[in-house]
């Protein structure tokens, strides 16, 4: 069970607000702009992620800057929860599904956009000694694409990040 194993990454992920999102969030950029830059879809986003980890050795992830008010609202109430500890035990990176990391061989594919300005990215990636598979749920709202969950579905630990920030299996 991932609790079992720790979550600390995940609580320096939940706490790093801009570390590397924050020049796409602090663009400025219009809702036509959002909608056309590539810089600002979804799986851009997610590919830019995986190459800081990949690129450097100490990453501690992208922080909130892109997180939807869902999520958002999600981490602050486990944060509060915690009283200074990890959330909900939480030790782990979300996005490397674990605590430490080698990542190699990133694949990021977009989905559908569906109704409701929604759509999902599926990062499959190679993390030491096993292939790993999240499936992350954007919303397009205020202009610009927010992560609104994210699920890992294959190797290591399966969890659904919202579940887990409110102490769920």
């Amino acid at each position: 069970m991932v609790r079992d194993r720790g979550r600390a990454l995940l609580f320096a992920v939940v706490t790093s607000i801009t570390a590397t999102m924050g020049g796409f969030a602090a663009s400025g950029a219009s809702a036509q702009t959002a909608r056309t830059s590539p810089a600002t879809e979804p799986e851009v986003l997610v590919r830019h992620i995986y190459d800081g980890y990949i690129t450097k050795k100490e990453y501690e992830g992208p922080g909130e800057s892109f997180y939807s008010p869902r999520l958002k609202s999600l981490v602050a109430a486990a944060r509060r929860a915690a009283k200074g500890d990890e959330p909900c035990g939480m030790e782990f990176d979300f996005w490397v599904n674990g605590q430490d990391y080698s990542i190699k061989h990133v694949d990021v594919i977009r989905g559908p956009t569906l109704p409701g300005q929604r759509t999902s990215v599926t990062a499959t990636f190679h993390n030491i000694d096993a292939t790993m598979k999240i499936i992350f749920d954007f919303r397009y709202i205020g202009g610009r694409w927010l992560l609104n969950d994210a699920q890992s579905v294959g190797g290591g630990e399966k969890w659904t990040l919202s579940r887990l920030l409110q102490c769920q299996s």
